[in-house]
């Protein structure tokens, strides 16, 4: 593979309808690849598909379907060679003030659902004796910058841990696999939670310091088109105008 191509690559992507995902699918296609999109936004995805031939792949990761929904876009693509675990959820507040649904959510999208996709899709990964596990994390899962985001840093901690876990796994058969660890990116993560002091604070600063989301996928391409010889164990990334004492200032004026 070279490093600024993926023609004749089979990439699946999760969480392909908007933010990361989207546009790790794009840049992916964009690059030569053949991409299947899983989400669970039919019409978002029909769009994807007609932009940029994004295989749709319509369903819920949670849903316990998920060996189901990978064999759907192994047989669309003819085989895999690239898991982007690109879906996630992010519910922000004090463990003693939020509803364990919540908690429950993002366990189940971010770490669940995470590992259900990947383990359906490894035996289409190891077929050929190579391929590529990209699993999107965050900075919170390599440190805890406020308290009102545990539970989403538990889980992203959680991601890390599943990446080391794999990488011993997969070592023999030549299956790469990767974190990608981006700090505040400009998505819609936030936007389908209650208005509160918490979330908008969230907001404004994924708004007003976040990197794009294409920054976020160039990491992702790096990491798949680097030499067969070559595994990226991890790539952080974090916006210039990001710091972790402005992060910490703005919640203490809360």
């Amino acid at each position: 593979m070279s490093n600024s191509s993926l023609a004749g690559q089979r990439v699946l992507v999760t969480g392909a309808s908007s933010g990361i995902g989207r546009a790790v699918a794009v840049a992916c296609a964009e690059a030569g690849a053949t991409v299947a999109g899983l989400a669970r936004r039919a019409e978002r995805l029909e769009s994807l598909s007609a932009s940029h031939g994004v295989v749709p792949v319509v369903g819920d990761v949670t849903a316990g379907g998920a060996a189901g929904l990978v064999a759907t876009a192994v047989e669309g693509l003819g085989g895999l060679d690239v898991l982007v675990n690109s879906a996630g959820i992010a519910r922000m507040g004090l463990i003693g003030e939020t509803d364990p649904a919540d908690w429950r959510a993002m366990f189940d999208v971010n770490v669940l659902g995470l590992l259900e996709v990947t383990q359906a899709a490894m035996p289409a990964l190891r077929a050929d004796g190579g391929g590529s596990i990209v699993n999107i994390s965050s900075m919170s899962g390599r440190r805890i910058p406020a308290a009102e985001g545990g539970v989403y840093s538990a889980t992203k901690f959680a991601v890390h841990a599943i990446s080391e876990a794999l990488r011993m796994e997969l070592q023999e058969s030549g299956v790469r696999v990767t974190t990608v660890s981006p700090g505040f990116v400009a998505t819609e993560i936030f936007d389908d939670q209650p208005d509160s002091a918490v979330i908008d604070r969230y907001r404004t600063l994924a708004k007003s310091v976040g990197m794009q989301v294409e920054d976020v996928a160039a990491a992702v391409l790096h990491a798949v088109t680097a030499p067969a010889s070559v595994g990226t164990v991890e790539i952080a990334l974090v916006p210039t105008n990001q710091s972790d004492e402005a992060y910490r200032k703005a919640v203490a004026e809360d």
